[in-house]
């Protein structure tokens, strides 16, 4: 309670943000790692945030959501997408940075890896602010919330893989030996790998775990993981495998009859029989474009402002592929499922429902003690002297 009347007090104190900065256009490049639906609602989200504030018009906007540049009177905005490819994503990065941009926003764990590897040497660097990722600290973009570097912020997601082993092995208790496979060459994989391993020993259960180095090793992965006995795949959250790994790998797992598990709650599109997961997709682009949107009127010190953690969760069910992959889904998990798929149809709950419209410019007027709120939140939660030799303390303890 004494926290939430600092948060009101501050907010009463402060003055309101800015409408529009008067200066120069800024520059901004909205950078993804590949195209997914979950990141068209995110980057949505953004550009509703930055409509309202008048950076841009209704008619930019619809022009935006075609992926097209836009050179406007307000803001000037850049696109790039990497296929899932680093090469590509490291040639997107230079072709962004050659536009002198004011923010870099990264969507994942790798364009932000990159994006902070071009520019922490830079004399000015852009800011970067990141969205969609799940392992910051990991993946070696930050240490802690706030030891960072100054230029670099965003928020990250949280994800459940204590729960989704929890709710498999409560409705499937025969399952003791299961199977992971990770890309090496990327963070999220490699943490999650380990997160999945060293929460199965809480339950006395065996994971098997195979590296790869892309999309090609998996199917021998695979089989040389059910020829050890595996019953069942627990997959970590990975995009370059997601995309284009998944549904090979549930391929096979409808072959032999095994179930596939995963935390990316819309995994089950892809043929995962089980999921639960982050769902606030929208909400992650909201506050990302506050953040944006303060920062580029001069309105938010990013060096200050802590990494900020997003918390959701839904489960997810396809029963098709549960039949396929030879599991019941029990009716208690049915009846908590918040996207169910039968006969090749979702039903969506309506929580998920509002976490995926892609498009709700909310009057100013309405938006701003929101924003104000979300704003004077993250200045009192802010990277002081104290909080900053706190977050070391622990590093320090954990490394000890």
């Amino acid at each position: 309670m004494r926290k939430v009347l600092l948060v009101f007090l501050i907010l009463a104190l402060l003055p309101p943000l800015t409408v529009m900065r008067a200066d120069d256009a800024p520059t901004i490049a909205i950078l993804s790692f590949g195209s997914l639906p979950t990141n068209d609602v995110t980057e949505g989200a953004i550009l509703d945030v930055l409509e309202s504030y008048g950076f841009i018009s209704a008619e930019e906007s619809a022009s935006l959501r075609e992926r097209a540049d836009l050179a406007g009177e307000h803001i000037r905005i850049h696109w790039g997408s990497a296929n899932f490819d680093l090469p590509t994503a490291n040639l997107m990065l230079e072709q962004a940075l050659d536009l002198e941009p004011d923010a870099l926003v990264a969507l994942s764990a790798t364009v932000t890896q990159l994006a902070v590897q071009a520019t922490s040497a830079m004399e000015e660097p852009p800011a970067v602010l990141f969205t969609s990722v799940f392992n910051p600290f990991e993946a070696g973009i930050a240490q802690s919330p706030c030891i960072k570097p100054a230029h670099v912020t965003g928020t990250l997601s949280t994800t459940p893989y204590a729960d989704l082993l929890d709710l498999m092995l409560t409705h499937y208790p025969g399952i003791q030996a299961v199977g992971t496979i990770y890309n090496s060459s990327q963070a999220s994989g490699v943490v999650g790998a380990q997160e999945i391993e060293q929460i199965a020993k809480y339950w006395d259960l065996t994971v098997e775990a195979a590296a790869v180095t892309g999309v090609d090793g998996l199917i021998v992965a695979a089989e040389s993981l059910i020829d050890s006995g595996v019953q069942a795949f627990v997959m970590p959250i990975d995009l370059r495998m997601d995309a284009a790994g998944l549904p090979v790998l549930v391929n096979m797992s409808n072959e032999y009859g095994i179930p596939v598990f995963h935390p990316a709650l819309f995994a089950v599109e892809s043929g995962a029989a089980l999921s639960a997961g982050f769902y606030s997709f929208y909400a992650q682009g909201e506050n990302l474009g506050r953040i944006l949107v303060a920062y580029l009127n001069g309105d938010l010190d990013i060096a200050l402002t802590p990494i900020l953690e997003q918390s959701s969760e839904a489960i997810g069910v396809n029963l098709d592929a549960a039949l396929s992959q030879g599991i019941e889904i029990a009716q208690d998990i049915l009846d908590q499922a918040d996207v169910v798929i039968a006969d090749g149809e979702a039903t969506l709950s309506e929580r998920v429902h509002i976490e995926l419209r892609e498009a709700d410019v909310v009057p100013l007027e309405e938006r701003l003690p929101g924003d104000q709120g979300f704003i004077a939140f993250l200045r009192s939660q802010g990277c002081s002297e104290e909080r900053i030799a706190q977050e070391q303390a622990q590093l320090d303890a954990r490394e000890g």
